[in-house]
This record gives C-alpha cells, structure tokens and sequence, in this order.
C-alpha cells in the first residue's frame, strides 16, 4: 500500500438519483459563509435550529447511478487519492442498489467506508446482515436524516478511515523495519563467522605445538569461548533466516532412533560432571526411518536438551518421544524434555518463545545466553507443521515438548514413483 500524499483524507462520494440530495449534502458538509450566515439569520427569525457549520470542509463529488460512482472509486484509488466515505442511497433505479453499489465498492477499495441511506420501507437491517455479513465499514443512516446525522457521521467515519490508514501505515513501517534488522543481523553473523573461524583454526593449529599447563589451559579456554561465540552468531543467522523466509527445510532419510541416540551421547559429559542423570526413553511405535531435516532436528534436541541441563542443579532430565498421530503417509511425533531444575514462573513462560528473551533479568545475569534457542525451537517446529511448549512449577522442573511431522520413507517413494 503506497503512503498518502496528504495527512488527512476527507474525501466523500454520494450515490443518489434524486439530485436534490446532492444538494443537501453539499449545504452540510461544504456550506458557504454566506449560506451559512442566512441560515443562521432564518433560524433567528422564524425559529428552528440553524444547520451545523462543519469543523472541517470536506472534499464532495456526487453521482447518481452506482455505476458512474464505481469509476470515480477507480480513479480515485489509481490517483492515490481514495474516498474514505460514501453515501449511497438503498433504490435507484434502472441501476444497481445500494448494497450492490458498495459490494462492487468494497472489491476494489476495502478500507472504504459506507453509509446506506435507507427508508424503512426498504430493507431491515436483518436483511442487510443477511446479504452482506456484519461489517463495521457498514453504517445504516434512515430516512428522513438530519443535517446533525450527516455532519457527524462524515466527522466520524473520515476520522476512522484516517485512524485506521495511520495504524496500517504504522504497521508496514515496523515489518520493514523488522526486515531490515533481520537483514543486518544476518549479514553482521555472516562478517563475524569469517574471523572467528581464523580464530579457532588457528588455535587448533596452536593447540599441536608443545605448550606447558598453563598455556594449554588458557588455549583450551580460548577454543571454548570461541566455539560458544560461534554457535551464538549460528543461532542469530539461523534466527534471521526464519524470519526473513528464508531458511529452507531438507527432505532426506535418517535414522530418527538413533539421531536421539547419538544427541543425548553428545551431552552425556556435560550431564556427569553435574551430577544428573540423563536418559532417553523412545516409544516402540517410533520408528527408525524417516524423511525430515536431521540437522534441524538435531538442533531442537540440543537446544531442548542443554537448556534442561543449564538450569538444573540436580537431579535428572529425561528425554522422551512418542506418536500422537499414524498414518499411511506421516507421523506426528511428541518429544519432551523434562528436567528437575528451577521452574518457570507462570508469568514468564508465554516469552520463553520469543527471540532474545529469557525469563527474566536475573536469569540472563546467572546462566548467560541470547535467549533464541527456545524461539528457534518453536519456529523449526511450526515449520514441521507443528509447535512447541512448556509446562512448569516454580522450583519443581519443566517439560519443554515439540511437536513435528514427519514423512515415511514409503510416502517418499510413491511420490517419486508418482511424478
């Protein structure tokens, strides 16, 4: 949608065969002084209420067929000068009426905003709702209206036509904005792999010369902090992939059983030296071959796995997987893993999920991390048409569970046999 050239849109179009309408509209809502000032003279004399002198002058064209009044729509839209408000009449004969008018309106121009001028011998309400669906772009103005009526309604309607442009605009702003950060990060991740990997090329290189202790363990603290920086900026590329659209799913065979396996033997160590327990347990439906991303299951389980061990003293963390869904086709898998650390409290859990958030500040200061690997968690699952979630009690342990679905190498075949 382009922007507007002006900061206030007060375009109105009337739609009626009677002409003398046309006329009434424009004595309210563009009075002349000179009108208006007899107006007031003529209410003074014989009594009555002098029309109302607008706050603002609107900008009015007036037709009288819906046909005629499409085109100005058009034209208007194409200028980039739309209408906010129309004014129809409900019959006008030989052409459409005034609900097919704005039918035909609302086909080219949705943000428009409309007023069905209505006798009461025309159509109910109920009969409007029933031919065009509740809609708050729809007002029913009965006849015979007031000028106070007409006033307020053109003040109104234009003011929410500008409103709700305004947000839209606003809106467009912060997705380009929200793009040109994922832009950035993407290519500063990209700018900083290429030293780091110097950096831990060169220590490998470093480590196969003599050294002593000391200067053994400050190499192996370099590798590490290196190696712990590089999967941070691996996050934030991924992170800016997914959400630019971008990141790409494979579709290859793998051993999911053994996939689990070979993940919870990488964290084995890890786990030891704290003192827990770490296990696996795989339901029997769950098969071995599917047809998926490994990689990008893998990084669930890591994510998944070294987030339970980060923030659990004691105890142990599980590691679960079961079928919730089977078909000829497909399997929906649940994965959970639940862990007997500090909990999550209810509060904080619905921004577990978002990128670079943790629970909270303390959090963050004590166990260190961006906070994407959860948020990646859930994205990478969605795109597996599925989704990821916590259960947690404060000072108890969490479940941390994914859903995903996952092809069989069967349906793989007869699709390639297919095709």
């Amino acid at each position: 949608m382009r922007l507007m050239k002006h900061p206030e849109n007060r375009r109105i179009l009337v739609i009626d065969d009677n002409v003398l309408i046309h006329d009434d509209f424009r004595k309210i809502l563009q009075p002349e002084n000179e009108a208006h000032n007899l107006d007031e003279i003529r209410a003074a004399v014989f009594g009555g209420t002098p029309r109302p002198k607008p706050l603002i002058r609107f900008e009015l064209d007036c037709v009288d067929q819906g046909q005629a009044a499409l085109a100005l729509v058009q034209k208007a839209l194409q200028e980039d000068r739309p209408y906010a408000v129309v004014f129809v009449d409900m019959r006008m004969p030989p052409g459409w009426d005034g609900l097919e008018t704005i039918e035909h309106f609302w086909a080219v121009d949705p943000e428009i905003q409309a007023v069905i001028c209505t006798a009461y011998s025309d159509h109910s309400w109920e009969e409007i709702i029933e031919r065009v669906g509740p809609d708050d772009r729809l007002l029913i103005l009965q006849k015979p209206f007031s000028s106070v009526e007409v006033s307020q309604l053109a003040m109104s309607l234009t003011t929410k036509w500008n409103l709700a442009r305004q947000a839209h605009q606003r809106l467009q702003a912060a997705e380009a904005a929200n793009v040109a950060k994922s832009q950035f990060l993407a290519n500063m991740s990209h700018e900083i792999h290429t030293p780091m990997n110097g950096i831990l090329g060169m220590s490998e290189l470093l480590m196969q010369t003599p050294l002593n202790d000391k200067q053994r363990r400050y190499l192996q603290t370099l590798q590490k902090s290196s190696q712990t920086l590089i999967q941070i900026i691996d996050d934030i590329l991924d992170i800016s992939k997914i959400g630019g659209g971008k990141l790409k799913l494979a579709q290859i065979s793998f051993d999911l059983r053994q996939l689990v396996t070979d993940t919870q033997e990488l964290f084995s160590v890890q786990a030891r030296n704290k003192g827990l327990q770490l296990t696996a347990i795989l339901s029997e439906a769950v098969g071995h071959e599917y047809v998926g991303d490994p990689v990008r299951i893998r990084q669930i389980l890591m994510n998944l796995i070294g987030n339970a061990i980060k923030f659990t003293a004691q105890g142990q963390v599980t590691v679960s997987m079961t079928v919730v869904d089977d078909d000829v086709e497909q399997t929906e898998l649940c994965l959970e893993v639940q862990d007997t650390g500090i909990g999550v409290e209810p509060a904080s859990q619905a921004n577990l999920f978002t990128p670079f958030t943790q629970a909270d500040g303390s959090t963050t200061r004590k166990f260190g991390g961006p906070g994407l690997g959860l948020a990646m968690v859930k994205q990478l699952a969605e795109m597996m048409g599925g989704t990821a979630g916590v259960e947690s009690i404060p000072g108890r342990g969490s479940i941390f569970w994914c859903m995903m679905r996952l092809r069989k190498p069967t349906a793989q075949l007869l699709c390639a046999e297919a095709s």
